[in-house]
Formats: C-alpha cells, sequence, structure tokens
C-alpha cells in the first residue's frame, strides 16, 4: 500500500508537471524570446499581488468553507459584466486585468479545495490553508506538513497507536485527537515553534482512546493540540 501511494503521488506530480509543460509550449510557440520576454515582465510586475491574493484567499478559507466562495465568485463575475454595461468601463481593462483575475481566483480555490483521502498517509499545505480528515483505516505514520500556511487535520477517528510526523515551518498545524486519548509530543526538532504545554510528557487518560506520539520538525511555526 505504500508503494500504491508513492505511485500516486508521483502520478500526480506528472500530471502537474506535463500541464505546465502544455502551457508553458503553448505560450512560447512562434516568438518564443519576445514572449517568454513579456511573460517574465508580467511576472517581475504581478507577483506581489499574486501573492496578497493567495493570502487573502487562505485567511478567507479560515473562516469560510471553500464551496462558499463558489457563489460570491460567481456573481463577481456577473458584477463585472454589469460595470462593463453601465458605466462603460474599457474592454482592455476587463479582458487584460480583471477577467484573468477572476479566473485565477477561481482555479485557486478549486484547486487549494482538492483533497484526496484514498490510501493517503500524508498531507501537505503550503501556501494555502485546509482541512483533512485522516481515515480511521489509515498506515501510520501520519505526516502531516504545513509551509507557509495552515493545516487542520481531524484524527478524532483514529484508534490504537498512531504515530504522527508534524513539520511546521512559517506555518501552523493544528490536530485534533479524541478527548480520551494519551499524547506525547517529542518537540526536539522545533526551533522558535510554538508547542502544547509541556511538550515532553504524556497526557495519560484512565479510559485511553488511543495513543498518539507526535514529533514535531518546525521553523518559526506552531503546532496545537485539541481534544473531542
Amino acid at each position: 500500500m505504500a508503494q500504491g501511494e508513492k505511485g500516486g503521488r508521483a502520478s500526480r506530480v506528472r500530471i502537474w508537471v506535463g500541464l505546465f509543460a502544455v502551457a508553458g509550449g503553448a505560450l512560447l510557440v512562434g516568438d518564443p524570446a519576445q514572449r517568454g520576454e513579456t511573460a517574465l515582465e508580467l511576472v517581475g510586475r504581478w507577483w506581489p499581488w499574486t501573492l496578497l491574493a493567495l493570502a487573502g484567499l487562505n485567511l478567507l478559507r479560515s473562516a469560510v468553507p471553500v464551496g462558499s466562495l463558489i457563489g460570491p465568485l460567481a456573481l463577481g463575475a456577473v458584477g463585472v459584466v454589469g460595470l462593463v454595461a453601465v458605466h462603460g468601463l474599457q474592454a482592455h481593462l476587463v479582458r487584460d486585468q480583471l477577467a484573468p483575475a477572476l479566473l485565477v481566483a477561481t482555479g485557486a480555490a478549486l484547486v487549494l479545495s482538492s483533497d484526496r483521502m484514498g490510501l493517503r498517509t500524508s498531507w501537505t499545505r503550503l501556501l494555502a490553508t485546509g482541512d483533512v480528515v485522516v481515515p480511521p483505516s489509515v498506515r501510520c505514520p501520519v505526516t502531516l506538513r504545513a509551509v507557509l500556511g495552515e493545516l487542520r487535520a481531524d484524527l478524532g477517528e483514529v484508534r490504537g497507536q498512531v504515530e504522527v510526523n508534524v513539520t511546521a515551518i512559517a506555518g501552523h498545524v493544528r490536530l485534533t485527537v479524541p478527548r480520551a486519548s494519551t499524547v506525547q509530543v517529542n518537540a526536539q526538532g522545533a526551533l522558535l515553534t510554538r508547542l502544547p504545554t509541556r511538550p515532553s510528557e504524556f497526557t495519560r487518560q484512565p479510559h485511553s482512546e488511543g495513543e498518539f506520539t507526535i514529533h514535531v520538525l518546525g521553523v518559526c511555526g506552531a503546532v496545537s493540540i485539541a481534544r473531542v
């Protein structure tokens, strides 16, 4: 099953690399020098706004389910068309800036909302905020990573002895475990990272529903644990 998980991850990487290669080839065909220079100019001009938009989207997703973004995005598109029709905005402004911005926001919401469960044992949020529900049949160890983002992992249905590897690099990993469970946090690899109280000791419960051993690798991040 571990080999199948690695194969699935490699397949997804090949798909994304292939999509980027196809898009890049389609952009550069005919006049690669001129179009490549134009693409670099656009990246140099718009990358700060892209990061700000991504940060805003992640903050919004922290409080609002991603599915709730579909309606506002649709209304925003209709509103743009209405502005053009009523106030006579310049067509090139809509074509060159507003329409691509809406397209990017829609695509980002769809990509960030896709969580494939299956036989996964590893979840990562890079420049993103999201929730995952770890299935009861998960194979250990479980790996959770948040890099410049936030990952909220629900382990409330997992029972038995569970080993969890947590990586928080300028990010936040929030774990939810059963209320009647035993938790131990090993934080030897944490640097400038906020951790639960008394991380090196077991929090023992009289009728334990599971035993979680959490290994933390963190740099300027945060790890929190909640019981339900």
